[in-house]
């Protein structure tokens, strides 16, 4: 379908609903993806799919439904299962109304080199990491890569009608030498900006560099965080602190807390759908252009990202965060900036007299959100640093801290 047929059909959903309210979506993916083990590509898979959500409002009453058939009689059918629904629902006492329209920001997110990739130019891409790590010495080497487009469009009875047609991109390494393991990946709506060499050559430098590992003796340690743990942290922070839902249900760290300071004066936190660096989208579930929003600055806290109904209890206008309308986790800010520091991570390591360097974690969960603890193991690269340099390889290390 293109541009027009998708509006069209979200239009016609509008007048097939007899709600009192009527919000239409339309989310679209075509894709393509290499996956590689042992070295060697093992499957190529391709996906063409579609996907219509209607969400109908008679008075507090909600209902939505889905479909991924899009021919007209299926179509009604959704229509139809969607008002059935929020006609067996209990009234949502704080439920106000769907949004009303707020512009989207100017984005950049459609590259056409990256949405005609083809799976032989993939195939090109993985040949030439796994010959850089097998010069290394590296000799299993695994991960993905794929490229495609998505379309999003979002209309609703009170006048929002957005578009966006945008690129996806994405490639993961993992390298595997004895007790060594190493992961780079990088996301992007322009596949060219992923540098297959440069991450081919963290991931194979990280499982180098750790191929011989051994227990940490007892003690206290300073510990340094690359890009990638730190990335995990805030993830953690956007889904258990950085929401309205949580805010208002005093649930999150920051209820109560506004214009404090909570946090050093070297830590900011943004988010940002327009920005480049990250990866675009100008709107969000519900259609609503998305603002940005000053979460933290200079350790104080100024405020958290709202979706429509958790932005009408408190009489204001949604930022544009909705990730699932109704959704049970409330808004989410998907598009989070950390400010930058004054040191390298060189630097860091270059001052450290004794301590720790963490690659990235897995297998992270959270325990307490209001003090913001969560656990989890070290993974792909646990690092003893004496007298600024990195001496040897650690065994990966489970931990408990609040960030």
């Amino acid at each position: 379908m293109n541009k027009e047929e998708i509006l069209s059909t979200l239009e016609n959903i509008l007048k097939l609903s007899e709600g009192d309210q009527c919000e239409a979506s339309f989310s679209g993916i075509s894709w393509g993806l290499t996956r590689f083990a042992n070295s060697y590509i093992h499957q190529n898979l391709a996906e063409d799919n579609a996907e219509l959500t209607v969400r109908v409002v008679f008075g507090k009453k909600v209902g939505k439904a889905k479909t991924n058939q899009l021919d007209s009689e299926s179509v009604a059918e959704v229509v139809r299962r969607a008002e059935k629904i929020a006609r067996a629902q209990e009234e949502i006492p704080d439920f106000v109304s769907l949004p009303s329209p707020v512009a989207p920001p100017p984005v950049k997110g459609f590259f056409r080199e990256t949405a005609e990739v083809q799976p032989e130019e993939r195939a090109s891409m993985v040949k030439a990491a796994i010959e850089q790590a097998e010069k290394r010495g590296i000799e299993t080497v695994s991960g993905t890569y794929y490229t495609g487009t998505e379309e999003m469009a979002v209309m609703n009875s009170l006048g929002i009608e957005s578009y966006f047609k945008g690129t996806i991109s994405s490639f993961k390494i993992s390298t595997f030498v004895e007790e060594g393991t190493g992961l780079a990946q990088r996301f992007s709506r322009n596949h060219k900006m992923l540098n297959f060499e440069r991450l081919t050559q963290r991931s194979c430098e990280k499982a180098l560099a750790c191929r011989k590992t051994e227990q940490v003796p007892p003690g206290v340690y300073p510990v340094i965080l690359e890009e990638q743990a730190v990335c995990e942290m805030t993830g953690y922070l956007a889904f258990m602190t950085f929401g309205a839902q949580a805010y208002q249900e005093g649930r999150s760290a920051f209820s109560g807390h506004l214009g404090d300071m909570l946090a050093d004066e070297k830590v900011s936190f943004w988010d940002d759908g327009a920005e480049e660096e990250g990866f675009p989208t100008p709107f969000d579930i519900e259609g609503v252009g998305k603002q940005k929003v000053d979460i933290m600055t200079k350790g104080v806290v100024q405020g958290v990202v709202y979706d429509s109904f958790y932005a009408h209890r408190e009489g204001k206008q949604s930022t544009g965060h909705a990730i699932d309308a109704p959704g049970p986790m409330g808004p989410i800010p998907a598009n989070l900036f950390l400010g930058k520091g004054a040191y390298s991570l060189d630097d860091l390591v270059s001052q450290c007299e004794k301590g720790i360097l963490v690659t990235r974690f897995h297998y992270t969960n959270p325990m307490h959100r209001l003090k913001t603890v969560i656990t989890g193991m070290t993974r792909d690269g646990t690092f003893l640093i004496e007298n600024g340099e990195i001496v040897k390889g650690l065994k990966n290390l489970r931990f408990t801290q609040n960030i």
